[in-house]
């Protein structure tokens, strides 16, 4: 891989990102209306389909994941990864823009910590080298791992408040969409030039599975509260998982420097430390009455508080 696909692959991750991120904003608004209920109900996908914006908001995570597939299809998991994590930054930001709400000090830096933590973490190894294809059972056996982790963050989830639910599903939901990325890489490289046996090919139906669950659990994180409880923990499990499975399965290289290192494990803990305050940033809220003149669309995070003008939204929208 030349180093002009790489950073072309880069701009593409990013611009999937920034789709991704009009469509959890306008997904997450849509399911923080319906309720609370189970940690995790495959009936969310079937009411949430029945409302226009949501559709709307599905059309661009279609456009995301086409931009997305390109982008692992040319360039490593290590160096694609880091740039998806944006996508934490462009929801909480376009979120606050949605509310008239602006960004506390604290949470930007928060923001910044996990975005930027997260892409230390992951660039300053300095990747190198890498298959472009993985192998069905190593696929399987990460989709099979990514589903039991899932499966404990679900039973523990609906054990917990709004808040605390939310960010286990996050964690979960996280892991799973790691895999969905591994798995997307192989499946992409291998539609270039064999689109008809390309449906023979059990990875393509691994791709269908892992991808509906990280989205049935992404929609369920949602409904449980507002984005700072969900998205921070999902935004830094994905790349994380997804960076792992390409150093084990796609056989990337890192540079394991003593310089390295060090700047790795101060990235990690700015990107922890992110996570939590914006989680605790979310718990608190979801404590807190809402101020006069407004309503709360759930137990909703500060970035997902509407104003009671919202109510005279176009018809359809909501």
């Amino acid at each position: 891989m030349t180093s002009t696909q790489q950073v072309l692959a880069f701009v593409l991750a990013l611009l999937g990102s920034a789709s991704n991120a009009i469509a959890t904003v306008i997904q997450q608004r849509a399911a923080s209306r319906l309720g609370q209920g189970r940690a995790f109900d495959l009936a969310v996908l079937a009411q949430l389909a029945r409302k226009p914006a949501w559709l709307l908001g599905l059309a661009a995570v279609i456009a995301g994941f086409a931009l997305q597939a390109a982008a692992l299809g040319m360039g490593r998991l290590v160096v694609i990864e880091p740039a998806l994590a944006c996508g934490l930054l462009f929801s909480l930001a376009l979120a606050a823009w949605r509310n008239r709400r602006p960004l506390h000090g604290i949470e930007w830096a928060a923001t910044l910590a996990v975005v930027g933590g997260l892409a230390l973490l992951l660039v300053a190894g300095q990747p190198t080298g890498g298959d472009r294809i993985a192998t069905p059972i190593d696929l399987g056996l990460a989709t099979a791992g990514a589903g039991g982790a899932a499966a404990i963050c679900v039973v523990l989830a609906g054990r917990l408040g709004p808040a605390r639910r939310a960010l286990l599903l996050g964690i979960g939901g996280g892991v799973v969409a790691g895999v969905t990325d591994a798995t997307t890489k192989s499946v992409a490289t291998l539609a270039v030039g064999r689109t008809v046996a390309l449906f023979a090919d059990p990875r393509l139906y691994l791709l269908i599975v892992v991808g509906l669950l990280a989205f049935t659990i992404q929609q369920n994180g949602y409904r449980a509260a507002g984005l700072a409880a969900f998205l921070p923990a999902f935004a830094v499990m994905e790349p994380v998982t997804g960076s792992l499975l390409g150093l084990m399965i796609y056989r990337e290289g890192l540079n394991d420097g003593t310089a390295q290192i060090v700047i790795e494990v101060i990235a990690g803990v700015a990107a922890i430390w992110g996570i939590a305050r914006l989680a605790a940033s979310g718990a608190a809220a979801s404590d807190a009455p809402s101020p006069a003149g407004w309503t709360a669309v759930t137990t909703a995070a500060p970035l997902d508080v509407v104003g009671a003008g919202e109510q005279d939204a176009p018809p359809g929208l909501g």
